[in-house]
């Protein structure tokens, strides 16, 4: 897919994904709505992208367009637009349904995807709905593309959207620890998020059909450190919090009230 993209809705995830384009050497022609005008001014001179006169001068331009709206805008804004047939329409808008956006959009073809601001550096890991091949080859340079087989297992793959800021303070409260324990702020940040990184880049790497956990299970044996620590989280159940916030992101997405558990 090598013609213009548009993108309708010019916030912080828009400006991710055109960085994460042109990070990635990709040059096609990026057309910007006008809507946050500086942002869009900002955007279109440092990765040479055009700013359209309207929405719908960056639909009828393009052969593809990314609806990155604030959710509460998305369909009123797709439903304001003429759409050609079969024309592409990524929306990366939380909280907005598939039935909704092709009522919204009759004849064109709707995707959901959910990439997260490490698409700024093509790292992002994102599920997409329905899988379609001009769309998974788009958000390919962005990072690593997860087509889902239903909109549930969408939701389920949008909630770890939220798993991905929720790191940061993990991130954050193990910095602050090692910093405490006598390491130089930039040490203790440089060892929490690259062995972070480390353990990601491993479970990436292995069999799916194996335990995640394996090299915990392995090296974590009795009367190691490891072994020690981890019997310290296992007694304060330090994971249930975790699982309750996925669990309680989930269901906000499906409309569902959070399980108490």
């Amino acid at each position: 897919m090598n013609g213009s993209l548009g993108i309708v809705g010019v916030g912080g995830l828009a400006e991710f994904v055109v960085e994460g384009l042109r990070h990635a050497g990709d040059r096609r022609r990026i057309l910007l709505s006008p809507r946050g005008a500086a942002r869009a001014a900002d955007l279109a001179r440092r990765f040479d992208c055009a700013v359209m006169p309207s929405n719908q001068a960056v639909l009828d331009a393009a052969e593809a367009v990314i609806v990155a709206t604030p959710p509460k805008a998305a369909i009123d804004c797709v439903r304001a637009l003429r759409w050609r047939p079969s024309q592409l329409l990524i929306c990366v808008a939380i909280d907005v349904s598939f039935a909704a956006l092709e009522a919204a959009a009759p004849g064109a073809a709707v995707v959901r995807a959910m990439p997260s601001s490490a698409a700024a550096f093509g790292a992002s890991a994102m599920p997409i709905y329905p899988d379609h091949p001009g769309a998974r080859a788009l958000l390919a340079e962005l990072g690593t593309v997860f087509p889902v087989p239903d909109e549930r297992a969408f939701d389920a793959g949008s909630a770890y959207a939220g798993y991905y800021l929720w790191v940061y303070a993990l991130l954050d409260e193990m910095a602050r620890a090692g910093e405490r324990a006598g390491l130089p702020r930039a040490a203790a940040i440089g060892l929490a998020a690259g062995l972070t990184k480390s353990a990601a880049e491993h479970a990436l790497r292995a069999d799916p059909g194996r335990s995640v956990r394996e090299p915990l299970d392995r090296h974590g044996t009795p009367g190691t450190m490891t072994a020690g620590g981890m019997a310290i989280l296992d007694a304060a159940d330090a994971f249930r919090p975790w699982r309750r916030a996925y669990e309680g992101a989930v269901a906000r997405l499906r409309g569902a009230a959070p399980a108490s558990r």
